[in-house]
């Protein structure tokens, strides 16, 4: 009896020496587990701070940017501006000097004669040609060419035998071209071929009337 009894206590001290062992192991699972949950919570808080930075330096650096663009498009908006205004001041300085060449000539006209006067005019026609070349403004050299609607325009039809058929024959005001786009188009007569026929005709009943007489 007493060996069971003493058996029995003996089973129940490794019964509670088993359980304060799975308590302390618990108790210490517990622990690890608390450690890594706040390990995580310190690691996302710190990825949340990092990640708050950079999208305030990325917000920061849109805001430059557009602003920066701004300033581009005013700065541009500006230069488009003051190049409407501005951008014929080159010529308007070049045409200046021809308009102090032709005052001159017009003022000695009195002391020179008609020939010194019409070479005067013809060399102040050649600056004016010159100024506008030099800045892109070309004469259409239509005379003797294929009729082309993108730069002539046909004020009449003229016969003739000098030039062939459909080909500008003549001038009536001269067009030009501005960086080769047209500036104003050439005024001109187109040639076709003399009615031969019908001048026959005439020939011919100018005989018979004449035979009747």
């Amino acid at each position: 009896m007493d060996e069971k009894i003493k058996n029995n206590e003996e089973q129940n001290t490794e019964i509670l020496e088993e359980s304060k062992d799975e308590e302390v192991q618990s108790n210490s699972d517990k622990e690890e587990v608390n450690t890594e949950d706040q390990e995580q919570n310190d690691f996302n808080e710190a990825n949340l701070e990092t990640l708050k930075k950079e999208l305030d330096e990325t917000k920061d650096k849109l805001l430059r940017s557009l602003a920066e663009n701004e300033n581009i498009r005013k700065q541009i908006e500006k230069i488009r501006l003051e190049t409407n205004r501005y951008g014929v001041q080159p010529l308007a300085r070049e045409i200046l000097n021809v308009v102090d060449n032709f005052e001159r000539a017009m003022s000695s006209k009195n002391q020179n004669s008609e020939a010194s006067l019409e070479e005067g005019l013809t060399l102040i026609q050649k600056e004016i040609l010159s100024i506008l070349e030099k800045f892109n403004i070309k004469k259409i050299e239509a005379l003797g060419q294929e009729f082309n609607a993108n730069y002539h325009q046909a004020m009449f039809e003229k016969e003739t035998e000098d030039y062939n058929e459909g080909h500008v024959c003549e001038i009536v005001q001269d067009g030009y071209t501005f960086h080769e786009r047209l500036l104003r188009p050439t005024l001109v007569g187109v040639s076709k071929k003399e009615e031969r026929i019908e001048k026959a005709d005439e020939n011919q009943e100018s005989v018979k009337i004449d035979e009747k007489d």
